[in-house]
This record gives structure tokens, C-alpha cells and sequence, in this order.
């Protein structure tokens, strides 16, 4: 099973030191931060993003 970690641009060094250090490689949907906090349509912007990065993923397996 494939799965992705969504993660704002900010967290991503965070998450890959973690990742590394677990000797784990993540797949990574990075999308601008913030997330929380946001609009209605700042934040459908964000889920947008992820998704649309998502389906390339999918796409290429």
C-alpha cells in the first residue's frame, strides 16, 4: 500500500530528519504554509494543491 504525508513547506526539513532517521523514505505532498488558520478559500486552495500533486503521483504508479 502507497501512502503520502501532507505536510507545509515549513515542516518539511522536520519530517525528512525524521523520516531519515527511521531509515524510511516518505512521499511527500508539500503545499504552502500555513494551514491552519486559513480561509475558507485559502484553504481550499491548499487541499487543491495536495490533491492535484496526489493524482500526478497516482498517475506515475
Amino acid at each position: 500500500m502507497r501512502s503520502w504525508v501532507i505536510v507545509t513547506e515549513t515542516f518539511r526539513g522536520l519530517v525528512m530528519a525524521q523520516a531519515k532517521a527511521r531509515k524510511v523514505e516518505p512521499r511527500l505532498l508539500v503545499v504552502r504554509h500555513p494551514v491552519g488558520g486559513l480561509s475558507p478559500d485559502e484553504l481550499s486552495e491548499r487541499i487543491d494543491t495536495a490533491f492535484g500533486r496526489l493524482k500526478e503521483e497516482i498517475g506515475r504508479g
